[in-house]
Formats: C-alpha cells, structure tokens, sequence
C-alpha cells in the first residue's frame, strides 16, 4: 500500500507500507510513477538486510536502511525483536518502507513535522535525523527495561530463590542484548558513514552546519545507547557466569553431604554384619555384646567425622 502525506511545502511523504513484502503493483508505480530503481526497492524490501547507507549516482537517490525494534515486543522469536526499515530520498520525496511491525515509524515522521520549522534548509534529513532520535530513544528504553527484568533475577538469586526459569530469562536476556547490541552498531555504522560523506565531497551529499550538528547529536547519543547496550551485556554475562557457579557449588555440596551420610551409615553394617557372622568372637555371647557393638560404631563414626573436619571437608 502506498500513501502520500504532505510534509510541507517542500517535502512528501511516500509511505510505502507492506503486510510483509512489496507486491507487483506497488513495485510497478514506485518505478513508474516515482522512479525507483529495482535495486533500490530489493535493498528496501529485503526483511534481512543490514543497516546500510547507499546513493545512486545514476537516479540521484540516497538509500538508508535502519534497524528499529519490532512493534510486537512480546514475540517470542528474539531474532525478529529488531527489524531494518529503509529510507529512501529522491527530489523532495520521502520514502518510507515498512512493514505490520515497524509501521509506527511514519508516526514518529509526523511527529517530526511539530518541531522542524518550515524555514530551515536539509528539511528531508532533519525528518530522517529526528526519526533517528527517536528509534535510539527506544532502544534506550528496551535496554532499560532489561537492566530492569536482570535486577529481578540478581535479587532472587541473592535470596536464594533461583530456579530453572531464571537460568532461562538470562539466556533469553543474552540472546536480546545480542541482537539489540547488533542492531544499535548497525545503526551507528551508518551514522558514521553519514558524517564522513556530509563531510567530504566524495557524493553529493552537502548538509548545512544546523544539519551535520544534528547529525553529530545523534551520533553521540547512539554511541551512548552502544556503551550502555555492551555495559547490560557485559553484566548479564557476568551474573550467567555466576549462576552457573553457585549451581556447580551446589551440587558439589550436595555430593558432599551424601558422600559423609554414605560413609556414616555404612559403619553400622559393617559393624553389626562382622558381629552377626556364624563364628567365635570377643563377648558374642554376653547379653550386652550389643551395647558394646553399638561402642564401637559410635566410636568409629565420631573418629571418620573428626577426620574429616580435620581435612576441612565438612
């Protein structure tokens, strides 16, 4: 489905909208009617693509591809937790591709037209750029929300009260942070190339000083999100690790303690079996040869324990 919105008096809105991918028809008018190119449109309708920033010479078109979280965030498929949704610029049009999940990106773009002023030059790239602050404010807010749900688990596991569901939301939590951190270093590597090429004259991109700070902006705040995307990372990582220690120190305790009950109660067999053999033994035949039995399985039993609190194994 392909919509057009008004902007301004300068820019259009080209809201080019899929339930997963292009069909024929949309394809046909975006090259008749708006003259994409089919390279283009495969880079903007691939649902794998990696962040990426391309401009055609030959049509004068810029390509953007940026990665934004999947607007269902409860889906169980982390992989498709972040999605690329793709930018495209020609003349003073705006393309945007999206699709089901990330649709919400058109209404951050009209929210954008609230605050840029109609009198400002680059009007297309402060769309794009205040588009960006917004999807790098999510990200914050995803990375936050799992500081939030690892606290919980590093709460529990201080008490005392893990169990085999925390040992799963931490492997799901490492499976997040490794796609939200690849995501957000796709998205700065574009912004990198942004800068370089705004400030060069390698492509016809030439930004105005009011647009390349802003532009600068988002890439400081984008690497911020990064260092604090790897920081989550790093800990969730670290709380892992230790997890798996305590569950190893468990268990080798528990191995412990049915090692010294084995060893105790086996000297009452042994003892009462020595004295139950059909054979001629010390005091068998006394009446209280079992009070004396039981002397010396108590004796034998406080000596292997004294043994073994000597070798610091209790």
């Amino acid at each position: 489905m392909i919509n057009e919105t008004i902007l301004n008096q300068d820019v259009k809105l080209i809201d080019v909208h899929s339930t997963k991918t292009l069909n024929d028809d949309d394809r046909t008018q975006l090259i008749e009617k708006y003259g994409l190119t089919n390279e283009i449109l495969d880079y903007a309708d691939d649902e794998n693509e990696r962040a990426r920033f391309e401009y055609d010479d030959i049509s004068k078109t810029y390509l953007l591809v940026y990665n934004v979280q999947n607007e269902n965030n409860q889906t169980t498929d982390l992989s498709q937790r972040t999605l690329p949704i793709s930018f495209t610029i020609k003349d003073n049009q705006l393309f945007l591709f999206t699709n089901d999940a990330t649709h919400y990106i058109k209404d951050y773009l009209l929210k954008a037209k609230q605050r840029i002023k109609t009198n400002i030059k680059d009007k297309l790239w402060e769309y794009i750029f205040n588009t960006f602050d917004q999807i790098t404010s999510d990200f914050s807010d995803q990375i936050s929300e799992t500081d939030s749900i690892r606290n919980n688990i590093q709460h529990l596991i201080k008490r005392h009260h893990s169990s085999e569901k925390q040992i799963l939301e931490l492997a799901n939590l490492q499976d997040l942070t490794t796609y939200l951190n690849t995501a957000i270093n796709g998205n700065l590597g574009v912004l990198k190339q942004l800068e370089l090429i705004s400030s060069g004259n390698v492509q016809d991109l030439h930004l105005t000083k009011s647009a390349h700070e802003h532009l600068h902006d988002s890439m400081i705040e984008i690497e911020q999100i990064k260092n604090q995307a790897d920081l989550s990372s790093d800990i969730i990582d670290r709380i892992s690790n230790t997890y798996n220690n305590i569950l190893n120190n468990r268990t080798n305790t528990t191995m412990k303690i049915l090692t010294i009950y084995t060893i105790i109660l086996s000297i009452p067999t042994i003892v009462s079996g020595f004295y139950g053999m059909n054979m001629k033994l010390p005091i068998a035949d006394k009446g209280w040869s079992w009070v004396f039995s039981l002397i010396i399985t108590i004796i034998i039993i406080l000596v292997i324990l004294w043994d073994l609190h000597r070798r610091d194994t209790l």
